[in-house]
């Protein structure tokens, strides 16, 4: 198993920061009155106000991916219980370590995913509110909910793969 620690690590605060960049001066661009959720037909429903949605949405695109992030990683860089298939290879005393840095950059990546998904949340309120009155592709969300289950399904079926014991040691 190989570690991608230090990229994985790299991404994640490259999107933070893009993230925060973004959505900051985007927000500029936003009505003083924001609609923020939409009813089924994509029809405005809730409103906020400009300030109050920037800050939400940078808590929520960058906050809260580093919370998790920082959990996930506070956790995994001290377990030695770990419920994963072939726990008795992956958890001996030579392979430890390995597989605690392949978990915390897995963590990693998901904080990124969760940042990018939320920069694609913004970007639909910031679409819907161009519009007059405003209003929610439903095409787009839809597209975007396919992506996120895309990307979690891969991030999910990487996670499995990765604890496979090797080919060489498989009887």
């Amino acid at each position: 198993m190989k570690s991608r620690h230090p990229i994985s690590w790299l991404v994640f605060a490259a999107l933070w920061l893009l993230a925060a960049i973004l959505i900051h001066q985007t927000a500029a661009d936003l009505p003083p009155r924001i609609a923020v959720h939409f009813d089924a037909a994509g029809q405005a429903s809730s409103y906020m106000l400009r300030g109050d949605y920037r800050v939400f949405m940078l808590l929520f695109a960058g906050g809260l991916p580093a919370l998790l992030v920082g959990i996930m990683t506070i956790a995994y860089s001290r377990a030695t219980d770990l419920k994963i298939p072939n726990r008795e290879y992956w958890l001996a005393p030579e392979r430890l370590a390995a597989t605690r840095a392949f978990l915390i950059a897995h963590a990693v990546w998901l904080g990124s995913m969760l940042i990018a998904i939320m920069c694609f949340v913004h970007w639909l309120v910031w679409e819907a509110n161009q519009r007059q009155p405003p209003s929610l592709s439903n095409q787009s969300l839809l597209a975007g909910t396919l992506v996120v289950l895309l990307l979690i399904s891969t991030w999910i079926a990487t996670l499995m793969l990765a604890f496979r014991r090797p080919t060489k040691e498989r009887r």
